[in-house]
């Protein structure tokens, strides 16, 4: 009988998951092979107008697992949402490759990503599940790469998100016009130079954090690197195509380790005080660590809650 009792405690301790992780393939016109998606769905019943929905992208050499096996999403959103710090949303993680979630077919490449994730894949994901359809209800995120992808697909369509959320976002400046013609290798060479310099033995100037033109761009914006191409696709081209237009954009939430050992803090705080200077609703934190999964699995529940924050109320139903 205690014995019975020992387990009976033991099972009421262990936690139960309040959601189901359903395995998707799409097979995608803008994808040269299927796209594999994660989809994080809640308990219950959805309300009349669908869950809200979150499209969380992935790093450089990740997949659609990498949120679950080490994000530790399903328990922190299972959390959140049985505490009610935000309500009940359905995430989708899908599997886009390299590509830096841009359109790479003018470039020679195979896969036009930007239009999978905000057109193809966001029909399927919306014929499949009780999700809501409008922006107001719809966000999206990411880390490192896909965070970079998270600015740039919810800036260049703001018309899609409520809110965005980028942790460690791979972003860099726009790279000025008189080094456009520089080979990628003179590129790397002056990256540090041209971010800190000494004007003279009593002045440091500070400068523009430019993009390490190496292999991690797989091509993205050419192959090799084409300055001219990076430039047009960059966040920081978007959002000035964005300010002089005076559109309106999603809210935006933006996380760096203070020690991130790629110098993200430098793209990030750039994009925040561009943000700031033109009034946006930007949030920006650093945080002690790393470019790493310790920082990012400690602070996807802070994402999601200023995501749910800023999410707008479902439309009536006619």
């Amino acid at each position: 009988m205690r014995l019975l009792g020992v387990l009976a405690l033991l099972l009421v301790a262990v936690p139960v998951e309040a959601s189901t992780i359903v395995a998707q393939s799409y097979t995608l016109p803008a994808m040269a092979a299927p796209m594999a998606v994660n989809v994080y769905r809640p308990d219950g019943n959805p309300p009349a107008g669908g869950w809200p929905v979150v499209y969380l992208l992935h790093g450089l050499g990740g997949n659609q697992g990498d949120w679950l096996v080490a994000g530790n999403l399903q328990p922190t959103l299972d959390g959140l949402i049985a505490d009610g710090t935000v309500q009940p949303m359905v995430v989708v993680m899908p599997a886009a490759g390299n590509n830096w979630y841009v359109d790479t077919r003018p470039a020679g490449g195979l896969d036009d990503v930007e239009t999978a994730i905000t057109s193809q894949l966001r029909e399927h994901i919306e014929a499949d599940f009780p999700v809501r359809k409008d922006a107001g209800g719809r966000a999206i995120a990411g880390l490192s790469m896909g965070g970079a992808g998270a600015l740039r697909l919810g800036i260049g369509h703001p018309d899609l998100y409520a809110a965005i959320a980028a942790l460690s976002p791979a972003i860099w400046e726009n790279v000025p016009i008189e080094d456009l013609d520089k080979a990628p290798a003179d590129i790397d060479l002056i990256i540090d130079s041209a971010y800190f310099h000494w004007a003279d033995p009593d002045t440091l100037t500070s400068g523009v954090d430019l993009p390490p033109a190496g292999p991690h761009f797989s091509g993205a914006f050419g192959d090799p690197f084409d300055a001219r191409r990076y430039n047009s696709q960059n966040v920081f081209t978007l959002l000035a195509g964005a300010v002089r237009a005076n559109t309106p954009l999603p809210a935006i939430f933006m996380l760096v380790g203070d020690h991130d050992s790629h110098k993200l803090w430098r793209g990030a705080i750039a994009l925040y005080e561009t943000l700031l200077a033109d009034n946006r609703n930007v949030a920006f934190r650093i945080y002690d660590g790393d470019h790493s999964w310790e920082l990012w699995r400690a602070h996807i529940g802070e994402a999601l809650t200023f995501i749910n924050a800023n999410l707008k109320p479902a439309p009536a139903a006619p």
